[in-house]
């Protein structure tokens, strides 16, 4: 097996570009000392050994950065191919069940890759002063066009750079196409806080934008640091719900709503669980459980529950029977990474069906979103909550770790794997106070998705507006 992960390394190690769009001189990275893990997979190592590579020259630095460096957008850019048609080695590690992609997996070369490039921009190459810690603050959003976990008949490239700065904090922007197609076919952004000794934020370089489509992207990114902040200023943890949504679930969950066309499924029967004793090799480089790998986990149990609820609450529009769907992910929204996970913790994740497309008569939002959300296609389209909570075995105290919003598509499994037919689920209702702010909650975050999905296309819009 290690042989086989150094050699995989030494291939992927081949296939790295780093700071300018243009070719550069192939690297192999099997000459360094390589951070491999036998359950990561080669890119992650990969990349892994080459940011210890990166750090070696400061690593008897003793004084803080003062002096910053302006960047462009093009010196953090980064490349690496993903050879899962040509590559069995790599095929194997990303294949998943179904014989398609296995997403989880992707996920964690998500984070290591954009963790890479927050390292690029704020490296200031003065060997004397300390580099930052760079912490994840969160995954903003991933949006997919593409039904990438359906197969696996493209070798597939993830392109990223810094796409807007604050003082301290960070975004990067990760885009995956097909290595024969430059247009992304998935896009995610990934929010850094870099901190200092005493875990307060540090000064990073500043970013400097040049091109009109780095300073659309920077615009991007200071609108999108705004919508952050007023999205945490709304959350349903700290503010009651608007007037509208009041009524709204008021009318679900005493039964005045519009009666839909099939029996409800209680939210509380949805729920699945996952409980994990956090092992060594699941660390990162600094030590705390890698955060890739509670996205892989969160997804994987996310999509073992929306399985179990397109099994049961799969309906043939057709024949108005029950029809065994299968769920296909699309987006992926604001998953929060509230506390490190040490070695040693207990960890829980809990899953649930919170939200199903289409299931109420609430008011839309303006377009973009109000089209696809008004469709009777949206009653494919469903929203999985996963919840993680730290267990401390010595003190028993219990908290929250992490967050994660999953939005799937209900398909017929079978039919053509890029253009996928959608299946109707039939409604959840929240019966709890608690339940009832999860339900709203999901209902935001998936008309947010469909409004991403009418602004971009792809195989989910395809998908909700053929008849």
């Amino acid at each position: 097996l290690m042989n086989r992960l150094r050699q995989m390394l030494g291939r992927v190690g081949l296939r790295l570009r780093w700071g300018v769009r243009s070719p550069m001189t192939a690297r192999n990275l099997s000459g360094t000392t390589p951070v491999i893990s036998s359950v990561r997979t080669g890119i992650t190592a990969a990349l892994w050994a080459r940011r210890a590579e990166l750090e070696t020259y400061k690593m008897n630095a003793s004084t803080p950065q003062v002096d910053l460096v302006p960047k462009q957008p093009s010196d953090s850019f980064l490349a690496i191919e993903i050879p899962v048609k040509s590559d069995p080695i790599v095929r194997d590690q990303y294949l998943n069940f179904r014989g398609g992609l296995r997403f989880g997996k992707l996920l964690e070369d998500i984070d290591a890759f954009a963790g890479n490039i927050a390292f690029m921009h704020c490296d200031d190459g003065n060997p004397t002063t300390k580099a930052h810690r760079l912490v994840t603050a969160c995954l903003d959003r991933l949006d997919l066009t593409y039904p990438l976990t359906l197969g696996m008949e493209h070798d597939l490239v993830l392109e990223g750079n810094a796409s807007w700065t604050g003082r301290s904090a960070l975004e990067i922007e990760v885009r995956l196409r097909l290595k024969e197609d430059p247009e992304p076919k998935l896009t995610a952004l990934v929010v850094f806080v870099a901190v200092n000794d005493q875990g307060k934020g540090a000064a990073i370089n500043p970013l400097n934008p040049l091109t009109a489509e780095e300073k659309k992207g920077f615009e991007e990114g200071t609108e999108g640091n705004s919508r952050r902040k007023e999205e945490r200023a709304k959350s349903l943890k700290t503010m009651q719900p608007t007037e509208e949504e009041a009524r709204l679930l008021h009318s679900v969950m005493m039964g005045t709503a519009a009666k839909p066309k099939y029996k409800p499924v209680a939210m509380d029967t949805t729920t699945f669980q996952s409980v994990h004793l956090m092992q060594p090799q699941e660390r990162n480089r600094a030590g705390n459980i890698f955060g890739g790998f509670l996205m892989h986990e969160a997804y994987e149990l996310a999509y073992t529950t929306a399985s179990a609820y397109c099994s049961s609450a799969t309906v043939n529009p057709a024949t108005s029977s029950s029809e065994v769907g299968a769920p296909t992910v699309f987006a992926l929204d604001d998953v929060t990474f509230g506390r490190p996970v040490s070695i040693g913790d207990v960890l829980t994740f809990t899953a649930q069906v919170v939200y199903t497309g289409g299931g109420d008569a609430g008011p839309r939002p303006a377009t973009p979103a109000g089209a696809l959300i008004g469709s009777k296609g949206a009653h494919s389209t469903f929203q999985v909550r996963v919840e993680t909570n730290i267990i401390h075995l010595r003190t028993g105290e219990r908290s929250l770790s992490n967050e994660f919003h999953f939005s799937f598509l209900s398909r017929m499994p079978a039919g053509t794997k890029l253009e996928p037919t959608a299946l109707p689920v039939k409604t959840v209702n929240p019966e709890s106070y608690k339940d009832g702010m999860l339900w709203l909650d999901g209902r935001r975050r998936l008309h947010q998705a469909l409004g991403m999905v009418e602004r971009r296309g792809g195989f989910v819009a395809k998908a909700l507006t053929t008849p």
